[in-house]
């Protein structure tokens, strides 16, 4: 996979997939092969990039040196201007200017917290988290993971939840309704009827995000600022992105909707 250098040296992984002149959808990716058949199978219409945001990477990566030294547990605020511009680096690096950003899971908590701040995205593709729903749970979850991780010994991975808990403070004192519902490209937030339900495949890890329910109660909140709300019947979290030739039919359908 190419490298792109941001501006402190720092090197972030990218992969590109479809044509030149058709619009651009960009994933965060947590490793190499996340979003990757998603993504082909949008690549007959779209131009999609997959990266490592430094958000997730905190070592050098052997198979193509990605990564760099820094230190995410010496910030005391979350490095939004950094992770904005490395995103910015890496559509640069893939030739497209403007784009969709998109993720799912703990890739769209980081597309959502990202969209709005980023004058190049356009629109926002995510699934699998509960946009406009309280932070609260999600910053419990980053504080005791961090906790256990420390209690453990275990710094470097402690690290990604000090991130985390910065993320999700930050995320929420915002308000970005307005800024969502002024973007003119495609707004889509898709989910598994049964995401975090007592059948849920990870409903022992995450079961009290209770996802579905909390996407169900603000959809009249997301519709207000122009997101197609999408439900995947009878799938859970995990099958709410596992199921390619499912989920990636459905979206290109939204897509289609917006000129973008």
């Amino acid at each position: 996979m190419p490298v792109v250098v941001a501006a402190d040296g720092y090197k972030l992984w990218y992969d590109v997939a479809g044509g030149e002149d058709v619009p651009a959808i960009v994933f965060p990716a947590r490793f190499r092969t996340e979003f990757a058949a998603l993504g082909a199978a949008l690549a007959d219409r779209y131009r999609v990039i997959r990266y490592k945001p430094r958000r997730v990477v905190g070592e050098m990566e052997a198979e193509d040196e990605a990564g760099g030294p820094w230190e995410p547990s010496t910030w005391a605020h979350y490095p939004l201007e950094m992770e904005i511009a490395d995103l910015h680096a890496v559509a640069d690096a893939a030739g497209v200017g403007d784009f969709v950003l998109a993720g799912y899971s703990g890739m769209a908590a980081l597309a959502g917290f990202l969209a709005p701040i980023s004058d190049r995205t356009q629109g926002l593709v995510v699934g699998g988290f509960p946009l406009l729903a309280s932070c609260d749970y999600w910053l419990g979850f980053e504080e005791g993971a961090r906790a256990a991780l420390v209690q453990a010994g275990m710094q470097d991975k402690a690290a990604d939840h000090h991130l985390g808990r910065l993320l999700f403070r930050e995320w929420g004192i915002r308000d970005d309704r307005a800024a969502l519902a002024a973007m003119p490209g495609p707004k889509v937030l898709w989910y598994g009827s049964r995401d975090c339900e007592p059948d849920c495949r990870m409903y022992d890890f995450v079961g009290g995000a209770a996802i579905a329910r909390h996407i169900r109660a603000h959809a009249d909140e997301l519709r207000a600022v122009g997101f197609e709300l999408i439900e995947v019947d009878d799938q859970d979290h995990i099958g709410a992105l596992a199921t390619t030739d499912v989920i990636a039919p459905q979206l290109s359908a939204a897509l289609d909707k917006v000129d973008w």
